[in-house]
């Protein structure tokens, strides 16, 4: 072999190398690189997406917020408390169950038939009924009365202010809402409740505290 063919393939050899640092391997990097940044936005899209659809989560169906004013001196707070702590509106739910031997019929005989059931009473042999042990320990504020035992069901439960109306005058008119919570007897009858609506009249501001003059509330048991 002459001494120009063995130059000639010692060059070729780091020559040959060199030709693929140069051209194959950078075209493969930004085929790569390039591939990266065509998926990073549609991950950014993808998240951006997710966290539209989690913020966007509040029903239409909502009733849009109202906030409420209140004038000097009153606030909710003092509203809850005035109205909870008003006898009308914590007066419970009772019902008249006749005692034995009693004269009076009863218009709707299911929540008798319930507490019967549940435990809380039994049927007198004479007709009438007669509460139970269970119905002695648990229901303490149960009453008798001449001809019946009135069973307490439940009580009213404030659940928030509906609007407020300030008359200017020293007169504030409430508008809210309510629900009935039953005690142990009261679900053996009834398990679910509407929401109705009551409303109050404050009196007071300037020097004098506010103060609940009336409250009205249904005694429906719904």
């Amino acid at each position: 072999m002459s001494d120009g063919t063995r130059v000639l393939k010692t060059v070729a050899v780091p020559l040959a190398i060199a030709l693929v640092f140069l051209f194959f391997i950078p075209k493969t990097c930004s085929k790569v690189i390039g591939s990266k940044k065509l998926r990073a936005p549609v991950a950014a899209a993808s998240t951006a997406a997710a966290t539209s659809l989690h913020i966007a989560s509040e029903s239409p169906d909502a009733p849009p917020s109202r906030p409420v004013t209140y004038p000097a001196g009153l606030d909710a707070q003092r509203v809850q408390y005035l109205i909870e702590i008003n006898e009308r509106f914590a007066d419970p739910f009772g019902y008249r169950m006749p005692k034995p031997g009693a004269v009076i019929a009863l218009v709707e005989t299911a929540p008798a038939d319930a507490l019967v059931k549940a435990g809380w009473f039994e049927e007198a042999p004479a007709g009438g009924y007669t509460p139970t042990r269970e119905a002695a320990l648990h229901l303490p504020h149960m009453a008798e009365v001449t001809q019946t035992w009135r069973v307490p069901l439940g009580t009213r439960k404030f659940v928030g202010i509906s609007s407020l109306e300030d008359k200017g005058d020293g007169r504030a008119h409430i508008a809210f809402t309510w629900q009935w919570e039953p005690n142990e007897a009261g679900r053996a009858i009834k398990s679910t409740f509407e929401m109705h609506q009551g409303t109050a009249e404050f009196a007071g501001g300037g020097e004098h505290p506010w103060d609940l003059n009336s409250v009205s509330v249904d005694s429906d048991w719904k």
